[in-house]
């Protein structure tokens, strides 16, 4: 005759069996993830950036767009609109970031 601690410990022995077996995550996998976090994590960190200093970096690339072209002619706006374009492609911030 089974005593219930016995009853008991083949109940729990079954249900070991039961459940599912862990996943096994191979190192590859993990660099992967650990690699597409950094990712992530850098492209947010770019994102913060521009969009605390969106203008000044505008700034800087127009200027410098204005420089490739010797500054010549009256072109202030289209390289400001220039700029902004180039700047909200290169860090994927667009429309969404506040507008200072």
């Amino acid at each position: 005759m089974k005593t219930k601690q016995d009853q008991n410990a083949a109940s729990r022995a079954s249900a070991k069996q039961k459940s599912k077996p862990k996943k096994s995550v191979t190192k590859a996998a993990s660099k992967t993830k650990s690699n597409v976090k950094k990712a992530r994590s850098q492209a947010r960190a770019k994102s913060k950036i521009v969009e605390e200093n969106r203008e000044e970096v505008i700034a800087e690339v127009a200027y410098q767009i204005a420089q490739k072209r010797g500054f010549r002619g009256d072109c202030a706006l289209d390289d400001w609109l220039q700029a902004e374009r180039e700047v909200d492609a290169k860090y994927s911030c667009g429309r969404s970031v506040k507008q200072m």
